[in-house]
Parts: structure tokens; sequence; C-alpha cells
């Protein structure tokens, strides 16, 4: 396991939880190292040399940015390489290994909260056909939700799940700053971010859409844009979102 951070460890206690024998947690953080690889009983290590020579999966779990020099720092390690990006095509593996792909988990992972895997897509590719085969039937230990996609559909499913979790949770965090400003407790948000999220699910995002930007309802909008003159950064956000809002939902 090259990583031990968020997605490293849902993925290794899964492997771990399921009999497979995690051989390494690396990471260049000793100390999460560490932790990880105290919890999955194996050895852990800082320094890329103490990486053993050879394993059935090689898990690359760390920022998107550092996997090419990863992918090169460790190029003579042998077995099937790995990667859990969303949005980095498996091509940073040609020329380095022969045996890869990808295996990429359409969740939103926490180290402090536990994953239910039942039900969450597993995306996967691979170097050949007979490899796919083989990482399938890993992906199908997690779930019964495996679908074989390209790289640039990959990165297109990624860019919609930051739309649709990344920008929405920070739009709460936004949301729980303005109560606070105002000595309201957060948690009177709760119902409504249930119900969002359920009729999302049940009957689509375009009939649930509510509110002042779909009623046209300037004089509202006018109030809010009052409330947030003191936040520049949220005004814009409130202007172009509500903006977006009235004009993808017309007819």
């Amino acid at each position: 396991m090259l990583g031990a951070g968020n997605v490293a460890t849902h993925i290794s206690r899964h492997l771990h939880s399921t009999g497979h024998a995690i051989s390494c947690v690396y990471s260049k953080t000793g100390e999460s190292a560490m932790k990880l690889a105290e919890e999955l009983r194996c050895i852990w290590t800082s320094n890329p040399e103490e990486v053993p020579p050879s394993a059935d999966f090689f898990f690359i779990c760390i920022p998107d940015q550092e996997i090419p020099t990863i992918v090169r720092e460790f190029q003579d390690r042998k077995g099937i390489w790995l990667h859990t990006a969303g949005a980095l095509s498996m091509e940073v593996f040609v020329g380095f290994q022969s045996r890869y792909g990808v295996i990429y988990p359409l969740q939103s992972l926490s180290k402090k909260r536990p994953v239910s895997w039942e039900g969450t897509p597993f995306l996967i590719e691979a170097s050949s056909r007979e490899t796919l085969e083989v990482i399938r039937v890993l992906a199908s230990s997690f779930t019964r939700n495996v679908h074989e996609l390209n790289s640039l559909s990959r990165q297109g499913i990624h860019l919609a799940a930051v739309f649709a979790n990344n920008f929405t949770n920070h739009m709460v965090h936004i949301a729980h700053q303005i109560l606070m400003e105002h000595d309201i407790d957060v948690e009177l948000l709760d119902p409504i971010l249930k119900e969002t999220f359920s009729k999302i699910t049940e009957i689509g995002a375009a009939d649930s859409q509510t509110g002042p930007a779909l009623r046209d309802d300037t004089e509202t909008m006018q109030k809010h844009l009052d409330l947030l003159k003191k936040h520049p950064e949220w005004k814009k956000l409130y202007t172009f979102i509500s903006r977006d809002i009235g004009r993808s939902l017309k007819p």
C-alpha cells in the first residue's frame, strides 16, 4: 500500500478484513504509515528501498500530482500496479510497468468515518483483458457495482463528483459559517439537508430545485446579497449560482 491517507486506509482495511495480506505500508510520512501498519499487522516504511520487490498488487493511494514520481521511483517492483485516482489517466504507467490498471471507488472517504462499500461504484480499467479480469475479481470483493470505463469517461465522472460532493460540501460549510455569524445552531439545517439529498435521488435534481433563483425573486436575492457584503467571494458565488439556476431551468 503506497500511501496512508483516507483512500489507502479504507481500501487496506477492507482487504485486511477479507483475508488479504497487506505486506507493507509505505508513506513519506512515517507516522501515518506506522499507524496504519499497526492496524493491518504488517511492516511499514518511509524508505522506498525497503518496499518489497514484488507483490500481487501495488496500490498507489496518494495525491494525483505525486503519482508519476512514485511510478518512476518504483518501476523495478513487480506485480499489478493500480492507482485509485479519478482524474488521472492509466497511461501514467506506460513505459514503467507491464501489468497495470485503475481501481477507482466513487465514494467520499474520510479516515474518521466508517464506509459501507455495498453499492459503491468501483470504476476499473487495465492494460490487458487478462489483467482487467484479475482487477474485476478484486473490485468485486468490495461491491457488486463494478464498471469498466476508460480514463476519459472516469475523468468525466470525477468532475461530476466534484460538483455533487466537494462543492456541495463546501456550500454547507459556508452555510454553517453564516449561521454561526448570526449565533444560530447549525443543526437546524440538518432536516433540510437530508430532504434535499433524498429528493435528488428520488425525483432528480432538476425537479427538486426550489428557491428564489428559480422563482426569479429578485427582491429576496438582493436581501441575501446585502447580508453578504462582508464576504465578497460568497457574494460572487451566490450571484453566479443563482444566475445559472435561472438559466439552466428555463424551458
